[in-house]
């Protein structure tokens, strides 16, 4: 069973995800061969080949997956925890900051940035400033969070997630190991509501044999690495799925980004390799400094501090960053930004976390502006929405975030999960800082 996608169709995408990942490979000869497969039994023995392709002897990256392997090359060692008493306001900015970010971008999610542009400027609203216009001349967009529709965060993976986690940490604590992440998917997330890598790797979760809904195995971690859980028939695993899963982790160790990190690494292990992994340590880590670190930069170091140094990820946070305080204006940092963007898919780690970090680097003093320019980059729009919303929200607190924007939301939000749908987003907030304060 192939999952998200058809068989030959997954091969094909693993082409891009190999020749990222450095294998030496004529990337075209492969793809007339899958496209010229007969049969389940053909494909599944061109993806043997595919998985035993060696490494371009050039290749400059060095991108482990493993905990000790990423620590070892990075300075996470260098990270201490911040013990203060972290006011409610910063969990509720965090919080309702995630769920207007990615409210703002939801209707126009996998738009270009001059499509989003074009249906603002028809609209009469640009510059960015709010929520997406209903209406831009003589065309509608039907999404639930528009401006004209929105009452209150709908539906969507983006906040999901974080309920899910806070869920998991407060049944398992925070020694949970990656199995304990698949199982709890297996009891609170339908399949249906999971995409890309999260797909890949529930149903690989799923077909273990030592899998039951009883009892957790002997050997869990051993068996779910043997089945390859997060990579078999996974061309999605660098892609932003676990990047979007860091926030309750990085709200659960509020002060503590290297706690954070290592959480967001047992969860994204479960799905993701590489860079994929390393997104959502990041923003774990930047979000956790941001509750206790009132200094940007302070906050940047902390989260690139857990990234190895021969990454893409490290390398393309570094450029972002150093993009964003030059001197360019807002256009041009904007489309120096869309054309490094074009090197990958429109949902991969490394471009949506360059937005986001070029957007709260601009604008690490103004919630509205980040999230703005987050939302106007484009592509994975409810998704970088959503994570500037949350490190602004946790760095500025709730104080900060315009009543223009928090207003529309009025303080409720769904995500399928019982009992938190129609549910309060001040409650929700007082509940994770609850768990916080207790686990501290």
């Amino acid at each position: 069973m192939a999952g998200y996608n058809t068989l030959s169709t997954l091969l094909t995408e693993e082409l891009d995800q190999l020749f990222e990942e450095g294998r030496a490979f004529d990337k075209e000869a492969y793809r007339a061969r899958i496209a010229s497969a007969e049969s389940k039994e053909q494909l599944m023995a061109l993806y043997a080949e595919l998985r035993a392709l060696p490494m371009r002897e050039d290749y400059p990256y060095a991108e482990p997956s493993e905990l000790d392997a990423i620590e070892a090359q990075s300075d996470a060692s260098t990270l201490r925890k911040t013990h203060a008493d972290i006011d409610e306001d910063y969990f509720h900015g965090a919080w309702l900051g995630r769920c207007i970010g990615c409210a703002w971008g939801q209707p126009v999610e996998g738009w270009r940035s001059e499509d989003i542009i074009t249906w603002y400027k028809e609209a009469g609203k640009y510059p960015i400033r709010s929520y997406v216009p209903t209406v831009s001349g003589r065309r509608r967009n039907e999404g639930a969070a528009t401006e004209e529709k929105i009452c209150g965060m709908p539906l969507d993976d983006d906040t999901r997630f974080t309920v899910l986690y806070y869920l998991l940490v407060k049944e398992k604590g925070t020694a949970f190991d990656s199995w304990d992440v698949g199982d709890h998917w297996s009891k609170k997330l339908p399949f249906r509501f999971v995409c890309t890598a999260e797909n890949q790797a529930y149903l690989n979760f799923l077909n273990i044999d030592q899998c039951t809904p009883w009892y957790k195995p002997e050997g869990a971690m051993r068996l779910l690495q043997e089945a390859k859980v997060s990579t078999h028939l996974n061309p999605y695993r660098e892609w932003i799925g676990a990047q979007i899963r860091c926030d309750a982790f990085a709200y659960l160790a509020a002060g503590d980004p290297l706690a954070a990190s290592r959480m967001a690494h047992t969860d994204a292990y479960f799905s993701h390799t590489g860079n994929g992994i390393y997104g959502e340590m990041f923003f774990a880590a930047w979000i956790a400094a941001a509750f206790t670190e009132k200094d940007p930069d302070a906050c940047f170091r902390a989260a690139l501090a857990v990234v190895p140094k021969q990454s893409r990820f490290y390398e393309m946070a570094v450029w972002a960053r150093a993009l964003a305080k030059s001197g360019l204006s807002r256009e041009e940092l904007l489309q120096e930004l869309l054309t490094f963007s074009k090197t990958y898919n429109w949902v991969h780690t490394l471009n949506n976390a360059a937005f986001c970090i070029a957007a709260i680097t601009r604008y690490s003093h103004d919630f509205r502006e980040a999230v703005a320019f987050a939302v106007e980059c484009g592509l994975d729009t409810d998704c970088n929405g959503a994570t500037v919303g949350s490190f602004m929200g946790a760095f500025l607190g709730k104080k900060a975030i315009p009543e223009e924007l928090s207003a529309p939301l009025r303080d409720t939000f769904s995500v399928g999960i019982a009992p938190y749908d129609q549910y309060s987003i001040r409650a929700f907030a007082r509940e994770v800082k609850a768990l916080h304060d207790k686990k501290d």
